[in-house]
């Protein structure tokens, strides 16, 4: 088991416990995450308030199948490509990473809609659903969408 990323609230009392088989990396870069993602065969994102969900993209995009909160942005972004769970109930995570652990063909599954759904959050889809927003407030409907 790899954790990832800056600690987050409460983690101190997790992160005294020493682990042998679990590795604490704190920050990474894209290059190191983008290798993680690489060697992962499941990404478990189980956050408690997220603003939108980019590790989750960032995982199905690799091919990473992935389980993630039931609250905030994530099962939005998330669609029918993850596992949803109660970020809180410990016991549904463990079954979730067990379910795929022990599942390949679900793996696969998950992964192979996991990649389609990335697929449909570009930068350019946000930038025009942006400037629509823009538009509307200003009520100005005759603003062209700027050019790159």
């Amino acid at each position: 088991l790899i954790l990832a990323g800056s600690a987050g609230f409460g983690s101190e009392s997790m992160l005294a416990e020493q682990h042998d088989r679990v590795t604490v990396t704190g920050y990474v870069g894209d290059a190191e995450l983008a290798r993680l993602y690489a060697r992962a065969s499941i990404f478990a994102f189980p956050s408690l308030d997220e603003g939108f969900g980019m590790p989750v993209l960032e995982a199905m995009s690799a091919g990473v199948p992935v389980i993630t909160s039931n609250r905030s942005a994530l099962p939005e972004v998330a669609g029918d490509a993850a596992i949803l769970i109660d970020p809180e109930n410990t016991a549904e995570l463990a079954d979730a990473l067990n379910n795929l652990a022990e599942n390949s063909k679900y793996r696969a599954e998950l992964a192979g809609r996991g990649a389609i759904r990335a697929k449909l959050f570009t930068w350019e889809r946000a930038a025009r659903e942006t400037w629509a927003v823009y538009r509307e407030l200003t009520g100005s409907t005759s603003l062209p969408l700027p050019r790159s």
